[in-house]
Parts: C-alpha cells; sequence; structure tokens
C-alpha cells in the first residue's frame, strides 16, 4: 500500500462583514485560542493506523490563509482535513481553495459542525471539496485516507458523502463508536500546546487542554444540534479519563483541564467514582478542571464530592430567565432551580458561570428583562451573553426556516459572541432593540460592582 501524508487544520479567523478580495479581511486578533482537540483525535487513530500526520491550527498560531497554505505545501500531502464551524465556513473555503489551486491532486475532506447537515450543499457549490466526514470522524478520516493510499473509491465508507464526478453520493451513516476506551488519546503532541491558555475562574490564564469523558446527549434544547446528530450518549471508563489526566500533566505539564462534555454531570455514580479517584490518587492536588452541567442535575452531594476532586468552575446553560421561554426552547429547566444550583455552587466553592442568550423567536422585551434580570441576581463572577443563533441542523433553525424568519443564509453572520444584528426575524422586536439589550447587559453585568461601589461611595458624601 502506497504511503500518504494527511494534513488537519484548523483554519484561520477571520474579521466579520469586512471585504478584501476574497470577501473578508484578515484579522490577526485571536479570536478564539482553544486546542482543536477533534483533530488531534482523528491524528491519534491516523497515527496508529501508521499515517503520516500533521496539525496546523492556523486560528491559534494567528496564521493567515497564505501562510496556512504554504506551510501545507511544504508537507506536500494527498490527503488535507478542514475543520468547519457555521460561521467560519467562508474561511474554510478560502483555506482549501488557495491549497487546491496549489496541490491540484490532493483529496480535500471537511469534518465539524457545520457539515453535519449541510454536507450536500457543500459538495454540490462548493467545487473544492471532494469529501464530507460527519458525525464521529476518527474511523471514517483512517478510512478515506487508506482508500486515497490504495487507488480505491469510497463506496464502501460510511459516514461520508463525496464527489463522484458531477455526482454527489451520500454513504449511510456510520454506527456511532460505542466502546470510547477502543480510542487512543488525543495527539496533543502534534499541537501548539503553548499557546492554549484558559483563566480559572478569575484566576491566571493557566495553560489548559480540552478532555472529554462522554460523547452525547439525551436532552432535547430546541436551538441545539446534538439532539439530532449527538443524541446516543457513551461514556469512558473512570481508569482511561484518569490515564489521559494523568498524562495530559506529566508528558505536558497541564494543569487545567475544561471537559466538553455535553453534560458532566450526567452519570452521578460515574462522577462520583471518577471523584473519589482524583482524591485517592492525589491528582486534585495538582490538576484543576471544569466541566458543564444542567442545573435540574446536581445537589449539593456531588458539587462537594466535585469540589474536593479539584473542579474549579462549572458552566451552566441557563439561556433565558423567563420561564415561558424556558418552557418554549425545551430547555426544561425551572427558574427556582437555577438560584438552588448556583447558591450551591458557591457554597462548597466552586465557581459558577451562567450562560445566557436573547432573542428567541417568542421573545417580548419584557422576557428579556427577566433575562436581565436573573443574570445580575445571581452575581456570578463570569457569564457569557448571546444572541440566539439558529444552527444548521437544530429544530430551531428548521423552524425559523419553515416559518419564514431566518434574515439571511450567510453563514458569516451566525456569530452569536459577535453579532451585527440577529438572523432570525423576531415577530416582536426590532433589531436595533435586541442589539441595544445585548449591549445593556453586557455593560451592566460588567460593570455591576463599580456601579455598587459609587453608590455607597455617594450615600457616604
Amino acid at each position: 500500500m502506497k504511503k500518504v501524508k494527511c494534513v488537519l487544520i484548523d483554519p484561520p479567523s477571520l474579521e466579520v462583514n469586512i471585504s478584501d478580495e476574497d470577501g473578508l479581511k484578515e484579522t490577526k486578533e485571536r479570536l478564539a485560542c482553544s486546542p482543536p482537540i477533534g483533530l488531534a483525535h482523528i491524528a491519534a487513530v491516523l497515527r496508529e493506523d501508521d499515517v503520516e500526520v500533521k496539525i496546523i491550527d492556523a486560528k491559534s498560531l494567528n496564521m493567515s490563509h497564505k501562510e496556512t497554505c504554504d506551510a501545507v505545501l511544504v508537507e506536500a500531502p494527498g490527503v488535507v482535513g478542514i475543520t468547519v464551524f457555521t460561521s467560519q465556513l467562508r474561511s474554510a473555503l478560502i483555506t482549501a481553495r488557495e491549497i487546491k489551486e496549489n496541490l491540484p491532486g490532493v483529496k480535500i475532506a471537511v469534518g465539524g459542525p457545520h457539515v453535519h447537515a449541510q454536507y450536500e450543499e457543500l459538495i454540490k457549490e462548493k467545487k473544492v471539496i471532494d469529501i464530507c466526514v460527519r458525525l464521529e470522524g476518527e474511523i471514517t478520516m483512517a478510512e478515506v485516507v487508506h482508500a486515497i493510499a490504495d487507488g480505491s473509491d469510497f463506496g464502501d465508507i460510511p459516514g461520508i458523502p463525496f464527489r463522484a464526478g458531477d455526482k454527489v453520493i451520500v454513504n449511510p451513516d456510520r454506527p456511532f463508536i460505542e466502546n470510547l476506551n477502543a480510542l487512543p488519546f488525543p495527539a496533543r503532541d502534534l499541537l501548539p500546546n503553548h499557546v492554549y491558555r484558559g483563566a480559572i475562574g478569575h484566576g491566571e490564564r493557566s495553560l489548559f487542554t480540552l478532555i472529554s469523558a462522554s460523547r452525547g446527549c439525551p436532552f432535547s434544547c430546541d436551538f441545539c444540534s446534538v439532539p439530532r446528530f449527538w443524541r446516543c450518549s457513551r461514556r469512558r471508563s473512570v481508569d482511561d479519563v484518569i490515564a489521559e489526566m494523568r498524562e495530559v500533566y506529566s508528558k505536558f505539564g497541564i494543569e487545567y483541564m475544561r471537559f466538553t462534555d455535553e453534560v458532566f454531570v450526567l452519570n452521578t455514580k460515574w462522577v462520583n467514582e471518577f471523584c473519589q479517584r482524583m482524591i485517592d490518587s492525589d491528582l486534585n492536588e495538582n490538576i484543576v478542571w471544569s466541566c458543564d452541567a444542567r442545573v435540574d442535575l446536581v445537589d449539593e452531594a456531588i458539587l462537594q464530592k466535585m469540589s474536593q476532586a479539584g473542579c474549579k468552575v462549572i458552566f451552566y446553560g441557563i439561556e433565558f430567565g423567563n420561564q415561558n421561554i424556558l418552557d418554549d426552547c425545551g430547555k426544561g429547566i425551572k427558574i427556582e432551580q437555577i438560584y438552588k444550583a448556583i447558591d450551591l455552587s458557591k457554597k462548597v466553592g466552586i465557581s459558577p458561570t451562567g450562560n445566557f442568550m436573547l432573542g428567541y423567536p417568542t421573545e417580548t422585551k419584557e422576557t428579556i428583562e427577566d433575562t436581565i434580570k436573573l443574570a445580575l441576581s445571581l452575581d456570578l463572577e463570569t457569564c457569557s451573553f448571546s444572541i440566539v443563533t439558529p444552527f444548521p441542523g437544530c429544530k430551531l433553525h428548521n423552524y425559523c426556516r419553515d416559518q419564514g424568519l431566518l434574515k439571511t443564509d450567510d453563514w458569516e453572520q451566525f456569530n452569536y459572541f459577535h453579532p451585527a444584528e440577529s438572523v432570525i426575524r423576531l415577530p416582536n422586536i426590532h433589531d436595533d432593540e435586541l442589539i441595544e439589550l445585548y449591549r445593556r447587559i453586557r455593560y451592566e453585568y460588567y460593570f455591576r460592582h463599580m456601579k455598587e461601589e459609587l453608590a455607597e461611595e455617594l450615600s457616604r458624601v
């Protein structure tokens, strides 16, 4: 079998809405600096299959498209894999086009969140893409690389749509990987680990990495695409997760690990066992970690155990401060559960972070005011605020499309943390009003303590 080199790319970041000859202007500002751990998972499996592989994290290294393409040309691969997030689709396409123009014989495969729902559009309309890798990419990408090395076609590879002349062939989905323990640890040695830094609460920004203990989510939030593509929930053994954490600490000197699980606190028996192992092995003395949780799945006992085991931050998807909107979006939580989970987290010494959204289709100004009041009343150390964005594949996207509420099909506008306006035509709120409320909550939250201190000083005058 002929050897084929593979290069995996997280493409450069782009500054939204500024034109140049490619339709966008590149920015050197680091918009995100988080390890592309999915590529590291794929790289580990490829390397285990004796494939020469390299990762180019162009986003975190602030590389331009030309720099990214030049780095690929040096490697002269037979196949290139590119991650595609919805708001960064154009960046991925620019990257693919430049590589294809300079290496016409290379096969370009794309994977990632945007690909799962938009695969046919990507291959039909974007002539530089040869293959889409849907859902879990480790085994699929390995089979794609081997098929290219053998000169065989892709007809027998589950999990891919691919170009065959002027046609798009869509193969059946690949079954989910049942035994996650069978996968090798991510190839973190192929990543620029020195650039990945995360703040632990309000502490110093430390070297950090991402780690997963499970995949999938059984819940059905309408604004999330996970229920459609990743409903099958699977979990690694405690031994396997502990072994990876130990390797991350001893081999890379990384002391902060962020779990990527959609809902880390889902199986309390597993979490209790994991926490006890962290305590018994003294890993909690050297490693701190954070995770995502639902407010309706935690209690004081499990939070206390997590705190003892080194958990410093929990990211809660609170979303909205109005019960009717929480019910409309299928979140399945109650306002009183939010207050209880936040209070208990603070009590045991874990810093709770709240993720909030504004602009659900059924919202009014009054319901958004409820969210603003809740965010301020919880007095969280850190929060994130975003505009509701219906990404392809989620139930909300289908609803907005069918009701004629989508204002654009420019995927670059589907960026909930840097919105110019909502991509949804809201029946009860004007765009300008929504953005003003979005700016207001950010301002009031970040300056809330300053306002309190000023009011206290004025009261003494």
